[in-house]
């Protein structure tokens, strides 16, 4: 029985090699529930562990005249759900400390409780205002605070100078404290991002 299920597979992923849809689905039909459960496990998101499965198999569709049907289809799609999910958490932990930084650089909190904003609120905001920036300033901005990218590596990515690099933070900077005090938040005491 064993074998024949070998053998079935080793059939499937030689057709996907040659472009079959069908054997493509066969092998989605046969794989994704457990690549979905191994995510899951993980990374405790439905959402996250769905975004792994397709990342595996749009992988495997698109490295498909690369497979070796002599090799185990399992383990190759394991171990590519394994660097997806790496890539996850890495992705959330740059996230989360860019969060936290920002907040940070971005103010001081009084010590009376009466002054202090709750963050979750206060980085909602931020974030809120992060999002209506003009196209072009956020991705700036993004690259700058949260990809950590130097003013010199922006400009080269973006083919535009590094005045205009420097321009854009800048109005960015001077857009979020304007909003910021709009809001009314009496906490702030400075504002501080990318002195």
């Amino acid at each position: 029985m064993g074998k024949q299920v070998k053998n079935s597979e080793h059939s499937l992923v030689n057709s996907l090699k040659k472009g079959n849809y069908l054997a493509f689905n066969q092998l989605f039909d046969n794989y994704s529930k457990r690549l979905f459960l191994f995510a899951l496990s993980l990374l405790k998101s439905d959402i996250d562990a769905e975004e792994v499965v397709q990342d595996v198999f749009l992988k495997v569709w698109e490295k498909r005249k690369n497979l070796n049907a002599d090799l185990s289809f399992k383990s190759y799609l394991f171990t590519i759900a394994s660097n997806c999910i790496k890539a996850q958490f890495n992705k959330k932990l740059k996230e989360n400390n860019y969060r936290h930084e920002l907040l940070n650089e971005l103010f001081l909190f009084e010590q009376d409780t009466n002054n202090q904003i709750d963050y979750k609120t206060l980085l909602s905001k931020v974030e809120k205002l992060i999002e209506e920036m003009p196209p072009r300033r956020k991705e700036i901005f993004l690259k700058r605070k949260k990809e950590e990218l130097p003013v010199k590596q922006i400009a080269f990515e973006l083919n535009i100078s590094e005045k205009t690099v420097e321009n854009h933070i800048s109005q960015s900077i001077k857009y979020l404290k304007k909003n910021l005090k709009k809001e009314g938040l009496t906490g702030l005491l400075y504002f501080s991002l990318f002195l």
